[in-house]
């Protein structure tokens, strides 16, 4: 499964207030709650949670294929570590890892099989795939018509999760 978000923190403090009255009840578990109250740092601890249920939306998204409205409360969230946890829904679950800079936090689910990450430009994203795979030539980032990403290689697809937010982009492949 592949799925990743980031949020750019200078960006979220700004345009974001999620003490305001019933924000975190709409997004978060009552346990989940508790865990960003009780947290020093409990702006950064609820983009942390956000991140992990974006990136595991995204996932079962394309695993599912269903449409695209998301529901943050349908997904929770299990903290095992600073970078490590484990996002539920329904009956299922992904591992998570998240990475928390002072610029961003951007989550994406770990898996055995999309264990690459690029940080930065679409374009620069397709040179880099060049590169990487010794094409010809640039390869062509597409939608589906459910809107999830992907490379066309000619040969083949690659899927790919593409994340963005302020001034940060990346890319799971």
């Amino acid at each position: 499964m592949i799925g990743n978000d980031i949020v750019d923190l200078a960006k979220a403090d700004r345009e974001s207030n999620i003490f305001r009255l019933r924000f975190l009840e709409k997004i978060c578990s009552q346990e989940e709650i508790k865990l960003i109250l009780s947290n020093q740092n409990s702006t950064h601890l609820y983009w942390r949670i956000w991140s992990m249920k974006e990136s595991a939306y995204k996932a079962f998204q394309r695993k599912c294929k269903f449409e695209t409205a998301f529901n943050p409360f349908a997904f929770s969230c299990q903290l095992y570590d600073s970078q490590n946890g484990r996002v539920c829904f329904k009956n299922e679950s992904v591992s998570v890892q998240t990475i928390h800079t002072d610029e961003f936090i951007y989550s994406e689910i770990k898996d055995n099989v999309h264990k690459n990450c690029f940080f930065g430009s679409t374009s620069d994203f397709m040179d880099h795939l060049k590169d990487k795979l010794k094409l010809n030539s640039i390869p062509e980032f597409q939608k589906t018509k459910e809107g999830l990403p992907f490379v066309n290689l000619s040969s083949q697809i690659l899927e790919v999760s593409k994340t963005h937010h302020g001034n940060f982009q990346a890319f799971q492949y």
